[in-house]
């Protein structure tokens, strides 16, 4: 290589080093066990100098790939820049120290704003009043320069800032979502025994299933499994139904930017037909997940009813059923053991040629299924510890005698609670 072309390659690779330097450090949140999903994920919309640590990943980003970040990301909880590190003996140091901060670079004297707080400090004991000393810093702040004081706003602030304090090290970060990126806005209210929304999306990845393969979940309760599945074959970005994020109230956002990002998503869109399969013999969880599909406007998507798992047979010849049975922490379970061997029976019995997955928190009673397990992960579905359990129903002589829809739909309600 001459000289000439060695100079020139030095200037690329030296713009391209300026040009990540210059770009603002993000830090994405997740749960345990999806880091590595979300380190791919970022990759694919953009994302560069990832660093993956516990429960999130550490990127930069122009405005761009932030948007289409906070668009589209099924595996973060939220996405945090953080603008301020410092340490802190005590709370009045963090008063001071935020104080002298210059607020105005990111918000003005008539924004409102709220603090979340996380705390891992023998220091720090009291969450809340670290929390205050905080928003006194911030108000004081503005005070001090002009008079007027910007207001608390706990439900739609402008700016929701996190503070996240471990030992005496202090960091200040601006949260670009706002409301949590897994509230993807079909939850109806009062769900019971929600799965999050973000674990769900997960355990679909790390079960191996995709758009295009077919699905079952036939234990759909508030319906999670089904709702993450059929916005990831809708094919566009799973908060497109959104309007606002708290990085639109940031100093430097770009509108222009914004629309034309969603105009370039809205272009890519790859819909894939999925044959999906949901149901319930709680008549309760059917009608949750009507109405979250029509809130999402994806009616039909799915076919939907109440059924009887132990009764069902599947409609394909294979594909991915995945199961959220009862607990026994949240929903009543007389005879978890009972219970667990039963499912081991159906899959063996009707789902042949399947990949079935279940989780739970019940380890005990997963030893019931009575099935070789193929791969297991550890998972936290709110503070539950679950397992999220796979098996391969390898396909026997015995063949299928397919029953007809009407036949495997529970008459009435008197069977259905016999069955119970």
């Amino acid at each position: 290589m001459s000289n000439e072309n060695s100079e020139k390659t030095g200037e690329v690779a030296a713009k391209a080093n300026k040009i990540e330097s210059d770009l603002p450090l993000y830090f994405a949140k997740t749960l345990a066990g999806m880091e590595q999903l979300l380190v791919a994920e970022l990759a694919e919309l953009g994302a560069i100098s990832m660093k993956e640590v516990r429960r999130g990943v550490e990127f930069k980003a122009d405005m761009a790939t932030l948007f289409r970040v906070c668009l589209s990301s099924r595996f973060a909880l939220t996405v945090l820049r953080p603008i301020l590190t410092f340490e802190a003996q005590n709370p009045d140091e963090l008063y001071n120290e935020a104080k002298k901060w210059e607020w105005g670079a990111v918000m003005t004297a008539h924004s409102s704003f709220a603090v979340d707080v996380t705390v891992h400090s023998a220091i720090f004991t009291h969450s809340q009043f670290a929390m205050l000393r905080l928003k006194d810093a911030i108000v004081d702040h503005f005070r001090d320069q002009g008079g007027i004081r910007p207001g608390v706003n706990r439900e739609d602030p402008d700016m929701r800032i996190h503070m996240h304090i471990s030992n005496s090290a202090v960091t200040l970060s601006l949260d670009a979502a706002g409301r949590p990126l897994s509230r993807r806005g079909y939850r109806p209210v009062g769900a019971k025994a929600p799965l999050n929304e973000v674990l769900a999306a997960g355990l679909l990845a790390h079960s191996g299933w995709k758009p295009g393969t077919p699905l079952y979940d036939p234990m759909c309760g508030s319906g999670t499994f089904t709702l993450e599945a059929a916005l990831w074959t809708d094919g566009l970005p799973i908060q497109w139904h959104r309007r606002k994020f708290a990085f639109m109230d940031w100093r430097g956002y770009d509108d222009d930017e914004w629309w034309h990002v969603r105009d370039q998503m809205k272009e890519q869109r790859n819909k894939v037909e999925t044959p999906m399969f949901t149901w319930d013999k709680d008549f309760g969880a059917i009608s949750q997940t009507r109405q979250a599909l029509a809130n999402m406007e994806m009616d039909g998507i799915t076919e939907l009813g109440r059924a009887n798992f132990f009764k069902m047979q599947p409609r394909t010849e294979s594909g991915v059923v995945v199961l959220n049975p009862p607990y026994g922490e949240r929903l009543d379970l007389e005879d978890a053991p009972e219970f667990y061997g039963a499912i081991g029976d159906a899959f063996k019995t009707n789902w042949t040629g399947f990949s079935a997955w279940i989780i739970s928190s019940d380890a005990e009673a997963l030893k019931n299924v009575g099935l070789k397990t193929k791969r297991k992960i550890q998972c936290f579905n709110g503070p539950l510890e679950c397992r999220w359990v796979g098996y391969d129903l390898y396909k026997g002589s015995a063949v299928r005698s397919m029953k007809s829809a009407q036949e495997q739909i529970l008459d009435t309600d008197q069977k259905s609670n016999s069955e119970d």
